[in-house]
């Protein structure tokens, strides 16, 4: 038989695919792993998209014809004026914005873009599962970039030197899985980093409207970072609809003449649908305030379950979240006072724990190992979900290991 990718071959299925789909077959589990929002797409918009983007006469006019290898002209005005009122950015709609299908195509474009095999592209870790293996799926080799806990993370890092050989750096802030945001002094370094080693910085802000403990700031606002800042983002999480499938991608222009060559080979072109519905979501004046809500709501979800979940219980926050949708406790104590068949199962704290809570507590969390080795004594909590169901399993996650 011919033979298949080898990295494919090779790669083992991520664990918290397992728990989820557990969560999902089982009704009585509380499920915390997910990150699909409960809130969006935001209420007042529901009537208008009813009446006008789903009716017959728009299904068939956006089915009978492909879009624009660039998408449609009317989304890329106004992702450009989303950073113009979200930035004070002045972004070229024709030039330098291209749709995806959701923020991962952008990510792997960006890649693909700007990089070849065997490329180094560097990922702070802990980092959203995907990076790493759409790195090495594109033939790209990632590098591991360890950030420490703490108030400047990327500048800790960063502190003597970057990894060697870089054509590229990922960024994600806010970030998935700690909710860490980057500092100006983050920013600083980055940029300083990138100019001296001349390599690109993609910053992944999927979650820029989730910053509530420190402000989000986009790297193409960052002084020296401009000409190799390349953002991706998405609607899937800010409007509660990651089913929709757009995102996009912000560039110097020949990033998106390449990537726009390498999006025809991929996809051809963006569903006209979703992008009319994405129209009807990036363009309503509303929209602010309906924002300033939800990123309410998960801050103060964030700091209930913070202050029930606390080190009598087993549970340590050397990261407490400053945005996004998720919580990342160390669960090292939690797992020392796990009984000895569920401590033993595995020598990573975060993996025994979540397997734990599963079982025992019936709420579905994400191993931090599947984020990376500085990762695996901690677990993912998401809270964007019901808020029924958060609380619950908030209070389930609160019972002592030998309740």
């Amino acid at each position: 038989m011919p033979r298949i990718n080898s990295y494919l071959a090779a790669a083992s299925p991520v664990s918290s695919k397992a728990i989820s789909q557990a969560a999902r077959e089982d009704p009585a589990i509380l499920d915390l792993s997910l990150g699909e929002p409960d809130f969006g797409p935001p209420p007042h918009l529901l009537e208008a998209i009813r009446d006008e983007e789903l009716r017959l006469a728009t299904f068939l006019d956006s089915v009978k014809r492909y879009e624009h290898s660039r998408g449609a002209p009317e989304l890329r005005r106004l992702v450009a004026e989303w950073y113009r009122r979200n930035g004070g950015l002045h972004i070229d709609p024709e030039r330098e914005v291209m749709i995806t299908h959701g923020g991962i195509e952008a990510l792997n474009l960006a890649l693909l873009a700007v990089t070849d095999p065997g490329d180094r592209v560097a990922v702070a870790e802990p980092a959203y599962t995907l990076y790493m293996r759409s790195i090495a799926v594109t033939g790209r080799r990632a590098v591991p970039m360890p950030r420490p806990a703490g108030e400047d993370e990327y500048a800790a890092a960063l502190d003597g030197g970057p990894p060697a050989g870089l054509q590229a750096l990922v960024v994600n802030s806010p970030e998935n899985p700690t909710g860490y945001v980057a500092s100006e002094a983050d920013w600083q370094s980055i940029a300083r980093s990138a100019e001296r080693e001349d390599f690109w910085v993609i910053q992944d802000e999927v979650y820029d409207v989730m910053a509530f403990a420190r402000p989000h700031r986009t790297a193409r606002s960052v002084p020296g970072l401009e000409p190799r800042a390349i953002l991706i983002n998405s609607c899937s999480k800010k409007f509660g609809v990651p089913g929709l499938r757009i995102g996009w991608l912000v560039a110097p222009p020949p990033v998106i003449d390449a990537a726009a060559r390498v999006h025809d080979c991929l996809c051809l072109g963006i569903n006209i649908l979703a992008e009319r519905i994405a129209i009807r979501l990036l363009g309503d004046p509303e929209m602010a305030a309906w924002f300033d809500t939800q990123r309410a709501l998960l801050a103060e979800r964030n700091a209930r379950a913070i202050a029930r979940l606390d080190a009598g219980l087993g549970y340590r926050w050397p990261r407490r979240p400053m945005g996004g949708m998720f919580l990342f406790p160390d669960v090292r104590d939690l797992h020392a006072a796990l009984p000895e068949r569920h401590r033993s199962r595995d020598s990573n704290a975060g993996t025994a724990v979540a397997h734990y809570l599963l079982e025992e507590r019936q709420v579905a969390t994400v191993p931090g190992a599947v984020y990376g080795r500085n990762a695996r004594d901690h677990i993912r909590l998401v809270n964007c979900g019901p808020g029924g169901v958060f609380d619950a399993a908030v209070d389930r996650l609160a019972r002592r290991a030998d309740g």
